[in-house]
């Protein structure tokens, strides 16, 4: 393999190598790992991530050039999966970097060549562009159908063990885990084509054989699931996809403690207990959903994790002052939420497009027949976009909705001010415009009638 000549890098590399020297010295420089290459057309920057406990962590930034060059040279790196990302949708770049790596590769969008380096990298690679096969239809840009997707999933799913006995690199560890993540890489691909926005979804009854011998008693038993970046994202999408195949649908929200059972490896709960507690709004939701699995929170990074999302809810105690957002009614009226104080107001934020949505609107509109007569005031806030104001409009005629119907036009001030960023969520507020809770229980449960019935009576 030709060596890269690292004095000819300098006027590209990204700052680590400075510390490297300054630090260990020119003796230990074949232990440094040279990552290089093209970046996409666009892009003006590349953000290198290491791995650390499922999650990854930006080390290295490097400036791409006039001939869209960029180079990073990294001391001693900790063996395993580094991403490369150009800030675009096409997806980050995953590589496997080890001590003494001179890697040069062309980025494009999503996807990448290896133009000369490891036999690790060039595996991988190979495993990526086989997996785009169902990878990019099941992207979040792609607009493919089930109709179009489950025939390639069907026929890529047999293929993989061969694929799998494939992979013959000299380096025993990476071959171990690029096995075991080519598993997990098709599961996650399956289930994000379901779980993602499309124009139309199947029925349960048309789901390949496949989806059904992937919800297990226990899952994600191995620790080499820590060394996915992407780990994160895949324990969420899997908890969201053991519900969806439930068969049968539990009423309002499964606890934390229930979802983080799915998963027996401890520090893989504690990953997904840490990357769920963004979900709690006030410290009294927050404490008691973390008190059964806070035991499960082992390692230094997910403690730290935690305090700072625990500090996080203290902001949107019971008893502070509402946000004042405002929003358009069905006469173009623009309506405050100040404008409703003297009542307890209950606030839906919701869409015309959210399947949860529109599945409590029956819940939430016994809720205000069983309320009506009562000094309460339902607010429904939609999120859609400006351009399906109208679809809103016919939505809310055509359901009967009551209450004070607002058009938000978007994710507006009412979601960022309360950091929203999944619908549905309730709010409830007291007759003088305080907070009780901005993570109310759902309408198809009993805990949001009894709230509601508590805040009247101690008004």
């Amino acid at each position: 393999m030709n060596q890269f000549n690292v004095s000819r890098l300098l006027p590209l590399v990204a700052c680590v190598v400075l510390t490297a020297r300054a630090v260990a010295g020119p003796a230990t420089v074949p232990s440094l790992a040279v990552i290089q290459g093209q970046a996409p057309e666009k892009a003006k920057k590349i953000t290198l991530y290491a791995v650390d406990e499922g999650r990854k962590t930006e080390i290295a930034n490097a400036m791409v050039n006039a001939q869209h060059a960029f180079a990073f040279a990294v001391p001693a790196p900790k063996e395993g999966f580094y991403y490369l990302s150009a800030g675009d949708r096409g997806g980050d770049t995953r590589i496997y970097v080890k001590p003494g790596d001179q890697l040069k590769l062309k980025m494009d969008n999503g996807t990448y060549t290896v133009e000369s380096g490891s036999a690790e990298n060039k595996q991988l690679q190979q495993w990526n562009d086989q997996l785009r096969v169902i990878s990019k239809p099941a992207s979040l840009s792609d607009t493919s159908s089930y109709v179009s997707f489950f025939p390639k999933l069907e026929a890529f799913v047999p293929k993989v063990a061969s694929l799998k006995k494939a992979v013959n690199t000299p380096n025993k560890k990476f071959n171990e885990l690029l096995q075991y993540t080519m598993d997990v890489d098709v599961e996650n691909a399956a289930i994000l084509f379901l779980m993602t926005p499309r124009s139309k979804h199947p029925e349960h009854s048309q789901y390949p054989a496949y989806y059904q011998q992937v919800v297990q008693d226990k899952k994600f038993c191995d620790s080499k699931l820590l060394a996915n970046g992407e780990a994160a994202g895949i324990l969420r999408l899997y908890a969201m996809f053991t519900q969806l195949m439930a068969k049968e649908k539990p009423k309002g929200l499964p606890t934390l403690e229930k979802m983080s059972g799915l998963f027996c490896n401890d520090t893989i709960k504690g990953l997904f207990i840490t990357e769920s507690l963004g979900g709690y709004k006030t410290f009294e939701t927050f404490t008691e959903a973390v008190a059964p699995v806070k035991k499960y929170l082992v390692t230094d990074g997910q403690m730290q994790r935690y305090l700072a999302a625990e500090k996080a809810v203290r902001k949107f105690a019971t008893g502070e002052a509402g946000f004042n957002f405002t929003g358009e009614d069905m006469s173009g009226k623009k309506v405050a939420f100040n404008d409703l104080k003297g009542k307890v107001v209950v606030v839906d934020v919701w869409a015309t497009w959210c399947g949860p949505c529109k599945a409590e609107l029956p819940y939430l509109q016994q809720l205000e027949e069983e309320m009506a007569g009562k000094n309460v005031t339902f607010v429904g806030f939609s999120v859609d976009e400006e351009k399906d104001k109208e679809k809103w409009a016919a939505f809310v005629k055509k359901q009967e909705m009551k209450g004070v119907q607002l058009f938000g036009a978007g994710w507006s001030d009412i979601t960022r001010f309360y950091d929203i960023k999944g619908i549905p969520r309730f709010m409830v507020f007291d007759q003088k415009g305080n907070i009780v809770t901005i993570d109310a229980p759902r309408p198809s449960t009993p805990e949001l009638k009894a709230l509601i019935e508590k805040t009247l009576s101690n008004g």
